[in-house]
């Protein structure tokens, strides 16, 4: 189903403040209504707010929240749908990676915040926003996953299994929501020019390495994903629902001896 009915757009992006997270807030500005930046660094969050601010006529609202906490959430959409409007494009971006170790030596806090993070803040945002959609009867659901959501990693196991959960939630939203004009995907970058995304410091020599596995032999730059991101909640591409679109140079296509 397609409402042909007149709303504004507005969008909001969790992480907004990170690599990717600033990137897609740079490329949406242009093609939304009103731009909502989520993050839990308030330092952050108010450079790029100053950022977009300086050439922007959409207007841009900051909201510091924790997307992990179910009620923070809560709180702060109700307040977001009631003195703004709603937010019927949702862009969940926010990660965190954790350190690289074996599986056995993963504590249960770090596996709950990574967890929580990465999986339970696409659950929060999304319980609450999609029965909002469905009134709207229109709604675009990006979720930011990665190519370890539907590959092994060695020494990132909690990482991965957040991904994969990720990319089947993007799967299990798409079917059930979109009957309501609601439409959700999944973008799978791979190693993307960013701190989290290399972590040179953790791993030496990560980077090149990365780059020696990659046929297009370089890093994607956060400004492509956000490409991506732009042109999939364009009505024009109403029809593409709970895709699996993977943004990675190659990499995961290879694996010859050379």
């Amino acid at each position: 189903m397609k409402n042909n009915r007149t709303y504004k757009k507005i969008a909001i992006i969790t992480g907004a403040a990170g690599g990717i997270g600033s990137a897609i807030a740079d490329k949406l500005i242009e093609d939304v209504d009103i731009l909502i930046l989520m993050d839990i660094n308030r330092d952050k969050l108010s450079q790029l707010m100053k950022k977009l601010n300086s050439s922007a006529a959409t207007q841009i609202i900051g909201t510091l929240c924790d997307i992990s906490d179910s009620k923070s959430v809560n709180k702060e959409l109700e307040k977001i749908v009631s003195e703004i409007g709603l937010p019927n494009i949702l862009i969940n971006n926010a990660g965190i990676g954790g350190p690289f170790h074996r599986l056995d030596e993963v504590s249960d806090e770090e596996w709950y915040q990574i967890i929580n993070t990465n999986l339970k803040g696409v659950f929060n945002l999304s319980r609450y926003l999609l029965p909002h959609m469905k009134q709207q009867g229109y709604g675009r659901v990006i979720n930011i996953a990665s190519v370890q959501g539907y590959l092994g990693a060695a020494l990132s196991s909690t990482y991965v299994a957040s991904k994969h959960g990720v990319i089947g939630y993007t799967r299990a939203i798409a079917a059930e929501w979109g009957a309501y004009g609601i439409t959700c995907n999944a973008v799978c970058p791979g190693y993307v020019d960013t701190i989290m995304g290399i972590q040179e410091e953790a791993i030496s020599g990560h980077k090149q390495s990365v780059i020696s596995k990659t046929p297009l032999a370089r890093l994607a730059q956060p400004s492509e994903i956000g490409s991506l991101v732009k042109r999939l909640i364009h009505d024009e591409l109403f029809f593409i629902n709970g895709s699996v679109i993977t943004i990675d140079g190659g990499l995961t296509c290879h694996v010859g001896i050379t």
